[in-house]
């Protein structure tokens, strides 16, 4: 995986599931690999809270799609992912482009723990997380994508 300096990297990284969501709030992912994610949001005021800053539950959607994808990096694409838990830490305003790096802790057969960061366009880390993730087979979801 490319180094996660904040710039994309050479090649385009592919999502790893086709979530409506992400299109919906201009997700864009920057690296994927390994167990590690990286995801950046351009700021939109649709998605800030009332002092100009990203809302909360907008740094909570990318810190989930952080993680989950860093978990998809790990499986078969014919299995799918559920968000089990999952714990935030709001540290500091998220102010302007957000970046959010997901991590893999720890690997199981059935469930993954994850953590994430998120960087705000001031250099401040404005959030941090963590999460575990079911993985099951996509037909628990009665289609296949």
């Amino acid at each position: 995986m490319q180094i996660m300096t904040g710039k994309k990297q050479q090649s385009e990284p592919r999502w790893r599931s086709t979530v409506p969501l992400y299109i919906h709030l201009g997700f864009e992912l920057d690296a994927l690999d390994d167990g590690r994610s990286q995801v950046r949001l351009g700021f939109q005021p649709h998605l800030g809270n009332s002092r100009g800053e990203v809302h909360g539950g907008t740094v909570a959607a990318i810190v989930d799609a952080a993680m989950s994808q860093a978990v998809r990096s790990l499986v078969d694409m014919e299995m799918g992912v559920a968000t089990m838990t999952m714990n935030l830490s709001y540290l500091a305003p998220a102010k302007g482009e957000i970046i959010c790096r997901g991590s893999v802790i720890k690997r199981g057969r059935s469930i993954m723990f994850t953590e994430a960061e998120v960087i705000g366009e001031d250099g401040e880390t404005a959030c941090r997380a963590t999460a575990s993730y079911r993985i099951l087979p996509k037909t628990v979801y009665g289609r296949k994508s």
